[in-house]
């Protein structure tokens, strides 16, 4: 046992070694020599084990992780990383930037997330957060710098898991829409509110993205985004980095074929005014969007809600789940059935509705000619 005891200013105290291989690796001083010999065994037993993580990493800031971390991130969409980068900056380097990693407990971390919410953030913004976190402590555990995440062991704010759901417009509702934006771009939004279409998906279509066999359709290949922080625009790959071809409709075929003119296929499909791709806050100015919404009576509609639309009124086609989960490029058509499953509860009626009757059997008795059955046997 390596807990030695000595005096210090008239005070009893003890001090536990950790050596391995010979090599004094970690050393602390306790009062009570059942602490020492207790810290000293743990210490020994993660050596053993192979859990032991040296004190002194555990002494820089979480900052210095959080810098490493960042790095890492190179190969995340650039979406992903502008927003990783926000919510360190913004909210968690503020609080725990400067605290070693050693110093940072759960009781901490819970606290900081019940501070978020009392300075009146988004649940669902706060779990994010967290999440964020979360990644960073998990990357200094991989790095041996920590042994446990103690974020993981802070509860998120109740409701930071739901999805806004999205309003949808009904299909007279939505040529209302496209009658109230106002010049050439307002057509977009049937493009939208028919074909399924993310906006980065619309706006990253090119001329040669049309194709001819089985039928009439876009190939959706890339998208164009804006920075979250400058607003530039940028070319990335998909949400699921999957391509995918979406069926056109019959009244969007002249209208694509009238934007792709004699474009060559490099050439964006639905051009900027002065060239390049086009920008949904430009756009949205363009057509007059804030003024249009408030014109069919829904001021809160999102561009965003015109998939939502797409997926209303397929749905509503009678359209089967599976072909819906391929238009709207989700991973399965449970997934799609989760976002979308109530929209197609009117169908189940619908059908109940065809129940009965089917056969004239119902009709034959309500007309008297048709004995219910068992009494024609006196039963």
């Amino acid at each position: 046992m390596s807990v030695q005891r000595y005096t210090k200013g008239g005070q009893v105290r003890y001090r536990a070694r950790i050596k391995s291989h010979g090599r004094e690796v970690a050393t602390r001083v306790f009062d009570r020599k059942t602490d020492a010999v207790a810290w000293e065994q743990d210490q020994t037993r993660k050596l053993r084990l192979g859990e032991w993580t040296d004190p002194k990493r555990g002494r820089v800031p979480l900052s210095a992780v959080a810098e490493d971390w960042l790095e890492s991130r190179s190969s995340a969409k650039r979406r992903t990383r502008e927003a990783d980068e926000s919510d360190w900056r913004l909210h968690i380097a503020p609080r725990f930037g400067n605290f070693p990693l050693v110093s940072i407990t759960a009781a901490e971390v819970s606290s900081w997330v019940g501070a978020q919410i009392a300075a009146g953030r988004r649940p669902s913004s706060v779990t994010r957060y967290l999440a964020t976190l979360r990644s960073i402590l998990s990357y200094a555990i991989a790095d041996g710098r920590m042994t446990v995440n103690v974020a993981a062991f802070a509860k998120a704010p109740s409701g930071g898991q739901s999805r806004r759901e999205g309003v949808h417009l009904t299909e007279e509702q939505l040529y209302e829409l496209a009658d109230a934006c106002h010049g050439r771009y307002a057509e977009l939004v049937l493009v939208l509110g028919l074909g399924g279409l993310r906006w980065g998906e619309m706006a990253g279509l090119q001329a040669g993205d049309r194709v001819w066999v089985p039928g009439r359709g876009l190939r959706l290949q890339r998208a164009v985004l804006a920075s979250g922080g400058t607003g530039e625009l940028f070319v990335d790959t998909l949400k699921n980095k999957r391509a995918r071809t979406v069926p056109l409709v019959d009244e969007l075929i002249p209208l694509v074929d009238r934007w792709a003119g004699q474009k060559v296929n490099g050439a964006w499909l639905f051009h900027a005014p002065q060239g390049g791709p086009l920008s949904e806050g430009n756009w949205k100015r363009s057509v007059r969007w804030s003024a249009a919404i408030k014109a069919i009576g829904v001021p809160n509609l999102r561009v965003h809600d015109l998939r939502h639309t797409a997926a209303s009124v397929w749905l509503g086609s009678g359209a089967d789940p599976k072909v819906v989960q391929r238009i709207l490029g989700h991973a399965s058509a449970a997934m799609t059935m989760d976002l979308y499953g109530h929209l197609i509860d009117q169908n189940l009626w619908d059908a109940a509705r065809k129940i009965g009757g089917t056969t004239g059997a119902r009709r034959e008795l309500e007309a008297g000619n048709k004995k219910p059955p068992g009494e024609e046997t006196g039963l």
